[in-house]
């Protein structure tokens, strides 16, 4: 099993936005999660998305439209296992007609846990 696990760093202040870790299954099946420091507000149509070099991972919505604090999200990988080393990204975006405008919140690089 592959346990691995990226800093998430705002790219122009360098400063820590949170961490995702990936758990590898034997199978194949990857479950991933980000957890953020300090949580983040979503209104409206408003998402985060996790993506990498493989395209979109998972997002975060706001709740019915309203005010939603996201500390955490998780879900299982739609591209199986992320290797050593793969860049992942996590953006905001405005959603609705404005959907495809992302903002590149953090960035960081996979590294294998040692346990």
């Amino acid at each position: 099993m592959f346990r691995g696990k990226a800093e998430l760093r705002n790219p122009e202040t360098d400063a820590k936005v949170g961490a995702l870790t990936e758990r590898c299954e034997n199978d194949g099946t990857a479950h991933l999660k980000v957890e953020l420091e300090p949580a983040l507000t979503l209104t409206g149509t408003e998402f985060l998305m996790i993506s990498s070099s493989a395209g979109e991972l998972f997002s975060a919505t706001a709740k019915n439209g309203g005010p939603t604090e996201i500390r955490e999200f998780h879900s299982k990988s739609p591209v199986g296992c992320l290797a050593a080393n793969s860049e992942v990204s996590l953006t905001r975006s405005p959603g609705g007609p404005l959907s495809t405008l992302l903002v590149v919140l953090a960035q960081g690089t996979i590294h294998e846990e040692h346990h």
